[in-house]
């Protein structure tokens, strides 16, 4: 007796997943690029079906269907961008499974693609550095010079300049994610054992241990912040008060009464113009141009190249397997020791 096809309302199965993801507490930040994709799926299905249902023995079919159309020029998508899809549609149908709201597997089909491990990654050299953080003091020296005919906006323009160069410093020393270094609260700041609690992928929490300079800086932020609203208040002049007593190191200032952190399209944007404005990018070409990514790749590499073993840059970089960092990096740091180790050959 041939059975029934099961009918599969995949609007259904994608909210009840995203609903699932939720209560298991994943990041606002991951649950929305989750959604981007299961989106584009549904859409994917209801132009080719002409509805959302799909039934059983259809899956597999519409799954390299929509496989074949990422990696089209239409999208242009690099391996780990269709990785994270992959990735996506894997938890998604593991969870349909699970929940009896499909009865078939299609793991096998969604493997993650092979990465070229030996593709460069642009980071920062030690000369950028110092010219970006040259730049960085400049500014905040000029703008003391500077004269306002509206002191409010002396003011604030000030406590960008100060925040901007604290911002480039704790990624340079932490190597944090831009969603990690936006949230990042002064709390979570422990000065006594030199740690920061960072909040990371999957509401996991790590511990970055601080670096020496990097406590100068945030010694140095906080007392310009400070000495800010001092001297704005001897002057009357009236500032966001959020610049002072927010939670977080880095508050968004548009929204007045509501306490939020910083933009991440804000930090990116932040980090565009600095770089634009030292011409890091200037003569690079498109592949190794920097982009705030690369402080995070910046300060891995040079952990690594100097010594500090995979496993702890690993657990600092809040990689979940140590082969994902030894992966991203090893070839860079194994490269730049051949170089070293060739100029050893002496005839």
């Amino acid at each position: 007796m041939k059975l029934e096809p099961n009918i599969i309302d995949m609007t259904i199965v994608i909210e009840k997943y995203i609903n699932h993801l939720k209560i298991n507490r994943l990041s606002n930040a991951t649950i929305k690029n989750y959604k981007v994709t299961l989106n584009q799926f549904l859409n994917f299905i209801i132009e080719n079906k002409g509805s959302q249902y799909i039934e059983d023995d259809e899956i597999k079919f519409i799954i390299d269907e929509f496989l074949k159309e990422l990696d089209t020029l239409k999208y242009n998508y690099k391996t780990r961008s269709i990785n994270a899809k992959r990735n996506t549609l894997t938890g998604l149908f593991k969870y349909a499974n699970e929940e009896e709201l499909i009865n078939i597997s299609v793991s096998h089909k969604l493997k993650s693609l092979k990465v070229d491990v030996t593709q460069e990654k642009p980071i920062l050299s030690k000369d950028e550095i110092n010219k970006i953080l040259l730049h960085l003091e400049k500014e905040v020296s000029l703008e003391n010079q500077k004269e306002y005919e509206v002191l409010e906006d002396k003011y604030y323009n000030m406590y960008y300049k100060i925040r901007n160069r604290f911002l480039f410093n704790l990624f340079l020393y932490t190597g944090l994610r831009i969603s990690e270094t936006a949230k990042v609260m002064w709390d979570d700041i422990n000065l006594e054992n030199k740690l920061l609690t960072v909040t990371g992928k999957g509401n996991k929490t790590r511990w970055i241990p601080l670096n020496s300079k990097l406590m100068f800086e945030y010694f140095k932020y906080k007392t310009a912040v400070e000495r800010l609203g001092k001297t704005a208040i001897k002057e009357g002049v009236k500032l966001n008060d959020l610049i002072f007593n927010s939670v977080y190191l880095f508050p968004s200032l548009y929204r007045n009464h509501e306490d939020n952190p910083i933009s991440t399209r804000r930090i990116t944007i932040i980090i565009k113009e600095l770089l634009d404005n030292v011409k890091i990018n200037t003569k690079r070409n498109d592949n190794k141009k920097i982009t705030p990514h690369s402080l995070r790749h910046t300060f891995a590499t040079y952990l690594l190249d100097s010594g500090v073993p995979v496993r702890i840059v690993s657990d600092i970089l809040g990689h979940s397997r140590t082969s994902t960092t030894f992966d991203n990096y090893i070839q860079i740091i194994n490269r730049n020791k051949m170089f070293d180790e060739i100029e050893k050959l002496n005839y």
